[in-house]
């Protein structure tokens, strides 16, 4: 009887060790500036988790990132990915985002990106639905969750200790992070320094390094074999070298025949996909939510440290609700002035700029649904980027 070789496991996991020990940056090349480059519209969740395509984009002068939440998948004419492809002022935005994705997951990610932010311009949009009194919950937050730039700030960590303490804590109050008991047992040496905790962490450091490199090759691997699916459609005859008062004009003409069949100026497909079958029961469902006391601005102050650690250069945008549905809704108008306010002070008590667009509430068709910009809501961010990027 033939006996079973070994030779082809052995070689495999020969050839597994030298892929997971060979450093990444001589696999960089492999990620072309082309690759890049049609990363920049994808909204790739993998690439979010990641950190390869993100830290060439960073290096390259010509991106400007913008950072935010599902408003960015609204790829309308007037969207600046649409816009500057038709208007171009030599640089390209970059978006990073997808719902879910609220202050925390940012802030991991610029801790893990924190070398490539130094003196980059970059937009941070903020959403008011982050800033409910439950913050973010643990389904969203595990949604978007990245076990590697976890696994750096633990391992690895490029920001200051009061940020990894802060940060460190911050973690532990997800199950995600509770589940994964090497991850755990680092993130509770940070936070509790003591002995015991101590010896355990360095205990399961070797292993927990090896779990980091095996996401970071994982990583570099999605990144040179994944297939960008999402393609910008823009519309030259509506957007080429217009006024702004001509692309508002246009911006309306385009809205109105899309938002005809209720009064509360909100796209037709989303209303009746999303608001008409329980429209009833959505009436004054928001009556008791509140926006003041949420556990999401300290989550948002970590945004704000590790950006000003990193020396970014960071243009904030205070998007409003749809003033006419919050209203149907029962959120209050003092509850949603007060969170407008407080947001802008604390961004700008950092030093900040902000483009507050609160006056926008009841701005028809400035939203293209119930809280996500779109047709004229994008059109200020647009002629900010201009000033922003090319200042007088």
């Amino acid at each position: 009887m033939k006996r079973p070789s070994f030779s082809p496991l052995l070689a495999a996991i020969v050839l597994f060790c030298m892929i997971l020990f060979i450093p990444n940056q001589y696999l960089l090349p492999l990620i072309t500036d082309k690759k890049v480059e049609e990363e920049a519209v994808d909204l790739d969740f993998n690439m979010f988790q990641g950190e390869i395509i993100q830290k060439k984009m960073l290096a390259n002068p010509h991106y400007l990132p913008i950072y935010g939440s599902s408003e960015l998948s609204r790829l309308d004419t007037f969207h600046p990915s649409n816009y500057f492809k038709v208007n171009p002022i030599g640089v390209t935005p970059f978006l990073i985002g997808r719902g879910g994705m609220q202050s925390f997951v940012h802030f991991l990610n610029f801790a893990d990106q924190k070398d490539g932010l130094k003196h980059k311009k970059l937009l941070f949009i903020l959403s008011p639905q982050w800033f409910y009194q439950e913050g973010a919950t643990q389904q969203s937050f595990g949604a978007n969750f990245s076990a590697l730039q976890a696994y750096r700030f633990a391992l690895e960590p490029k920001v200051s200790k009061s940020l990894q303490i802060e940060g460190a804590k911050r973690l532990l109050t997800f199950d995600v992070v509770k589940n994964d008991v090497m991850l755990k047992t680092l993130l509770e040496a940070k936070v509790q320094q003591d002995g015991t905790t101590k010896m355990k962490a360095a205990v399961v450091k070797p292993f927990a390094f090896l779990v980091m490199k095996a996401l970071e090759k994982r990583d570099l691997l999605h990144a040179i074999l994944d297939v960008p699916l999402t393609t910008l459609h823009p519309q030259p005859s509506l957007v080429k070298n217009k006024t702004w008062d001509e692309l508002e004009k246009n911006a309306v003409e385009l809205a109105k025949a899309k938002s005809t069949n209720n009064h509360f100026y909100i796209d037709n497909f989303y209303y009746n996909k999303r608001i008409k079958p329980k429209f009833e029961q959505l009436k004054g469902f928001r009556k008791d939510s509140r926006l003041l006391a949420s556990p999401e601005y300290k989550d948002f102050q970590l945004v704000l440290d590790v950006l000003k650690e990193a020396k970014a250069k960071p243009l904030f945008v205070s998007v409003p609700v749809n003033g006419f549905w919050y209203d149907y809704m029962g959120l209050s108008k003092q509850e949603r002035e007060g969170y407008y306010q407080k947001i802008k002070q604390q961004i700008e008590k950092e030093g900040f700029p902000v483009l507050d667009l609160s006056n926008h509430e009841y701005d028809p068709y400035f939203l293209k649904d119930t809280m996500h910009l779109g047709y004229k809501g994008w059109l200020p961010i647009d002629k900010a980027i201009i000033e922003f990027v090319h200042p007088h």
